[in-house]
C-alpha cells in the first residue's frame, strides 16, 4: 500500500480542517487523519499533539481511541470463536459469579443489550496505582458498582459496564489480558505496532503519544493522559493510520472472510438493536463506525461494507462541538472518496428520479427527489427542524448516499428503497 503525507495545506478534500476544528498552529490543539481504499493510503496532519507545546502531530503519534476500544475488543474476542475456544452465545454466568444471577452471554455484553449501568469512564491521572477489573466492577474508583438495571435482551443501553464484564469473562475463560490476546490476535497478523491496550503506557511509546485536552497543564506535566483500567472500554491506544487498517479488514472479512470467518464478521457487523451490533453501529446498511470520547480525546472510524473504504480521524480536544464537528469531517472525507470511487454515472436517468415519494421511513422522511444544476437533491421532513435538503451522491447503480448523513437511496421502477428497509413509491 502506498501512503501519502498530505502537506499541512488549507484545504484537503475540500475541507478546511484547521479552521473546522481550530487548530492553533505550533502549540494548540492537534489532529491526526487518514483514509484509505485499500490500496493507498493519505494521512494528514496538523497542530501540536501536546497543548501549549511545539509537538508537531506525526502519522506515528498515539492517541487514545475511547470507545473505538469496544470494537477492538470484539474482534479479537471473534477471533477465539473462531477457533472453537469461546461461544459468544454460551451462558457464561458461571465465569462471572459475583457479578450475574441469570445466565449471561457474550453476544448480549457487546450488543448493549444486556441491561447493565455504567455508561462510560472518567479515567484516572497517568500516575494512579493499578486497578483490576474487578476492583472497577466493584465500584471501588470513580465509578459506582456494576448493576443490571434493566431486563437482558430486551433493549438496547449503552454500557461501559458491561463491556468491561465482557473483558473480565474473557480474561477468565482464555487465561491472558486483553493486550496478550490482542497482540497475538489481531496486531501480529496485521502488522500493527502502534496499537495496543497499553494501560499503563509503556515508557518506550510515552516519547510520541499524544496529551489529552490540557491535562499535561492542569495534571501532570510528564503524561498528560488518562490512565483507563477498563481496557476493552476504553483503553486503545492507537493511530488513524492503523486503525484503517483494522477497518479494511473487518469489511474484507465481511465481503469475503479474511481474518474473521465470513460468518463471523456478518455477525459481529449486523444490528442487534438500535443499529447497534457486536460492539458497531451498522449505518445506511453498509457502513460501519465508531466513535470514541476519552478525557481530552476524541476518535471517529468507520468503514464500508461494500468495498474497500476507511476513515479515521483522532483529535486531542474533547467538547461536545469539537466531537460532531470532526465527526463531520470524517464522513464528508469517507463520502467524498466514495464518490470518487464510484467513478463517472450516467446520468441520463437522473430525471427520471424526480418526484414526491411516499414517507414511510422514520429515519427520513423522504418528501421529493429533485434536480438543480444537474445534481440531485433529496428534501425530507426533519422533527426538529422542518423542511430539509441535502445533495445526493452517486455511489453505485441507480445508488446514491445523502451528503452529511447515513442514508442510502436505491431508485427502482417507480419507487425508490432507503437502507435496505423501506420502499417507497413515487406518487
Amino acid at each position: 500500500m502506498e501512503i501519502k503525507l498530505v502537506p499541512d495545506t488549507t484545504l484537503w478534500y475540500g475541507i478546511n480542517v484547521k479552521e473546522r476544528l481550530r487548530i492553533r498552529e505550533k502549540k494548540g490543539y492537534g489532529v491526526s487523519m487518514a483514509v484509505s481504499d485499500g490500496e493507498d493510503q493519505e494521512i494528514y496532519c496538523a497542530g501540536s499533539g501536546r497543548y501549549g507545546q511545539d509537538f508537531p502531530v506525526t502519522p506515528d503519534m498515539l492517541f487514545q481511541a475511547g470507545s473505538v476500544s469496544k470494537p477492538v475488543f470484539a474482534l479479537t474476542l471473534l477471533r477465539f470463536a473462531d477457533k472453537g475456544l469461546i461461544d459468544i452465545d454460551a451462558d457464561i454466568s458461571g465465569v462471572i459469579p459475583e457479578y450475574t444471577k441469570i445466565p449471561m452471554t457474550f453476544s448480549a455484553l457487546l450488543s448493549h443489550t444486556a441491561g447493565f449501568n455504567l455508561h462510560g469512564f472518567p479515567g484516572y491521572r497517568a500516575d494512579h496505582a493499578p486497578f483490576r477489573l474487578e476492583d472497577v466492577l466493584d465500584g471501588k474508583g470513580k465509578t459506582p458498582k456494576l448493576r443490571r438495571i434493566r431486563p437482558c435482551g430486551k433493549q438496547y443501553m449503552y454500557s461501559g459496564g458491561g463491556i468491561t464484564l465482557a473483558e473480565l469473562a474473557f480474561t477468565r475463560i482464555t487465561g491472558l489480558t486483553l493486550r496478550e490476546a490482542f497482540q497475538k490476535e489481531v496486531a501480529e497478523p496485521l502488522g500493527l505496532t502502534r496499537t495496543g491496550f497499553f494501560q499503563p503506557l509503556d515508557e518506550d511509546l510515552a516519547d510520541n503519544a499524544a496529551f489529552g485536552g490540557r491535562l499535561g497543564l492542569k495534571e501532570d506535566a510528564a503524561r498528560g493522559w488518562h490512565y483507563y483500567p477498563e481496557h476493552a472500554a476504553a483503553g486503545l491506544w492507537s493511530t488513524p493510520t492503523e486503525l484503517v487498517k483494522i477497518g479494511l479488514v473487518l469489511s474484507k472479512s465481511y465481503r469475503e472472510g479474511g481474518l474473521l470467518k465470513q460468518e463471523t464478521a456478518r455477525r459481529m457487523l449486523t444490528p442487534v438493536m438500535d443499529n447497534y451490533g457486536l460492539c458497531v453501529h451498522r449505518f445506511r446498511g453498509d457502513i460501519g463506525y465508531h466513535d470514541g470520547w476519552n478525557e481530552g480525546f476524541l476518535t471517529t472510524w468507520m468503514f464500508s461494507l461494500r468495498e474497500n473504504l476507511s476513515v479515521a480521524v483522532m483529535f486531542n480536544r474533547s467538547t461536545e462541538e469539537m466531537d460532531w464537528k470532526q465527526s463531520y469531517i470524517a464522513i464528508e472525507l469517507f463520502q467524498t472518496v466514495e464518490e470518487a470511487m464510484a467513478g463517472e454515472e450516467d446520468r441520463a436517468d437522473w430525471a427520471s428520479y424526480c418526484g414526491r415519494y411516499e414517507q414511510l421511513y422514520e429515519d427520513f422522511r423522504l418528501d421529493e427527489v429533485f434536480m438543480k444544476d444537474g445534481k440531485l437533491y433529496a428534501k425530507y421532513i426533519d422533527e426538529e427542524d422542518g423542511v430539509k435538503t441535502s445533495q445526493l451522491y452517486p455511489i453505485g447503480e441507480k445508488t446514491f448516499g445523502r451528503k452529511g448523513g447515513f442514508t442510502r437511496l436505491t431508485f427502482g421502477e417507480n419507487c425508490l428503497t432507503i437502507n435496505d428497509q423501506a420502499t417507497c413509491r413515487k406518487l
